[in-house]
């Protein structure tokens, strides 16, 4: 049996049959009210209660592996790990939220992950200085719900402790099995971008809640800035683009930033510039420097760039003029973000320069037109489950880590790709579901 078949039989199904078994009870145990009543009525079954039994169980988990059990270690910190979710789903459907369950929460989490990273520093599995970023930054974060109104953990937080997660399973699958060059790759990547994440993770609870919409925007702009440098100076455009997606990722959140907290007077055209810039200068001059003849690669960069900036001049236009405050659920036209996936992607992906020219022209043509487009983040992400969310994230990131570690992006080149294609095609979809609606 190779090493990788090994993981499926051993680790993989016993943690999706866990992962079910979770899922199934919660689904099937809270659905009424008098069961929602029962677990009320339970103390021990209570998300603050579970939260504590966690206390312990990083510590177990280690004297597991030191004791050279690290089978039932990986099995042991998985469990504990799902019971996370469990609580979380318990606080929502038995209304038990409290503001003490959102310090418990992420300080039991920590108390988790926390001894496995020093033990697997200790024995040179992970580099010590990363680790130690780590933990400074993440204590920081922790000892701050105590003097900050923010209790809850951000956006980052939540990433933060997911990739620490995998980054540990990772670390625990080579530690079974012996050296995994496909999953090895990734460890200090993932452990560089888990510090990053514990960063921005406690900057953003000793910030100001209005500047939250500012910063995403202003790290947008960043990446945009970084992204042009990176085409201008003549390095591979793969990184460039690399700069345009992590500042989608940032733009998926800056407007629900805003609704929640506020915003500036003027961080909304603040927003638009960075969308401009990383969306349309950025990508734009991905496009001009993948054509072999420079006029043809001006022409339709500058083709492109015209209709991101028409295309952001208008809806700001238009929403003044309707009086519309905050985000919108539907677009007229498609949206930059997605057209700056699309063109990007296709500009380092496909080596044919005229399917180049012909999607980016396309991509230009929709942005400006009126074809009705949901809006990603409020209308078609909640209505995909957290579950389905949570793997194909994580599946993306490894894929993202593994090609950082081999400068090799073919795979999430391709998954990018093809989201962005399916997102452009989906009026299409929407409108044949009417149709059928009709009839």
């Amino acid at each position: 049996m190779t090493p990788y078949s090994a993981i499926l039989v051993e680790i993989a199904i016993p943690v999706l049959l866990m992962l079910g078994a979770e899922r199934f009870a919660v689904s099937r145990f809270l659905r009424t009210p008098r069961q929602i009543a029962w677990v009320r009525n339970h103390f021990w079954l209570h998300p603050n209660s579970i939260s504590r039994a966690r206390y312990p169980m990083g510590f177990i988990s280690v004297a597991m592996l030191h004791m050279d059990f690290p089978r039932l270690c990986f099995l042991f910190f998985t469990f504990w790990m799902i019971t996370d979710i469990t609580d979380g789903d318990i606080a929502r459907k038995c209304d038990l939220h409290t503001e003490e369950g959102e310090t418990i929460d992420p300080f039991s989490d920590k108390l988790m992950y926390s001894p496995m990273l020093v033990y697997m520093a200790w024995l040179g599995w992970l580099d010590p200085v990363l680790v130690g970023l780590f933990l400074a930054f993440d204590v920081t974060g922790q000892v701050s719900r105590h003097f900050t109104k923010i209790k809850a953990a951000n956006l980052f937080g939540k990433a933060k402790t997911f990739l620490v997660v995998v980054l540990l399973i990772v670390v625990g699958l080579e530690w079974i099995y012996g050296p995994l060059p496909l999953l090895g790759r990734t460890i200090q990547p993932l452990l560089a971008i888990c510090a990053c994440l514990a960063f921005c993770s406690t900057a953003f609870k000793l910030i100001p809640n209005y500047w939250y919409a500012n910063i995403l925007s202003l790290m947008n702009l960043v990446c945009g800035l970084a992204g042009c440098w990176v085409v201008l100076s003549g390095r591979p455009l793969v990184y460039a683009l690399g700069l345009v997606f992590l500042g989608q990722f940032l733009d998926l959140f800056d407007g629900r930033a805003a609704e929640r907290w506020g915003s500036t007077p003027k961080g909304e055209l603040f927003d638009d510039v960075a969308d401009g810039t990383s969306f349309g200068l950025t990508v734009g001059l991905i496009v001009a420097a993948s054509f072999s003849q420079l006029w043809v690669g001006l022409t339709i960069g500058a083709l492109y760039l015209g209709a991101v900036v028409y295309r952001l001049i208008r809806f700001v236009v238009e929403k003044r003029r309707q009086g519309i405050l905050g985000g919108v659920a539907t677009f007229a036209g498609l949206p930059s973000p997605a057209g700056a996936l699309l063109a990007g992607t296709t500009c380092v992906l496909i080596p044919s320069q005229i399917v180049n020219g012909v999607l980016v022209v396309t991509t230009a043509v929709l942005m400006i037109s009126r074809v009705p487009y949901a809006h990603f983040g409020r209308s078609i992400l909640p209505k995909i489950p957290k579950i389905v969310r949570v793997l194909v994230l994580g599946a993306f990131l490894f894929l993202l880590a593994l090609g950082i570690r081999r400068d090799h992006y073919i795979a999430p080149l391709l998954i990018a790709f093809a989201a962005a294609m399916s997102y452009l095609l989906c009026p299409l979809f929407a409108a044949r579901g009417k149709k059928s609606t009709a009839d």
